[in-house]
């Protein structure tokens, strides 16, 4: 997935991955943090279809599930 110009322009930039991912845990909705090949900065998307999950999202499902049972 490339990033294009106007779409970069419009993101939020993080310095880092660490950055990038804080900021998705705080999000009410999964993004994953990925590095842009524009600015080379990390922006965050919504599509994670065959992406790797971040550990937080891992997290939170088991925390879920073990409220539900």
């Amino acid at each position: 997935m490339r990033t294009h110009f106007g779409v970069c322009q419009r993101k939020r930039r993080y310095a880092s991955e660490a950055e990038a991912l804080e900021a998705a845990a705080k999000a009410a909705v999964t993004l994953r943090p990925y590095r842009c090949a524009l600015c080379r900065q990390f922006h965050l998307t919504g599509r994670t279809k065959g992406m790797r999950v971040p550990r937080f999202v891992l997290d939170r499902k088991k925390e879920e599930e073990g409220r539900g049972a």
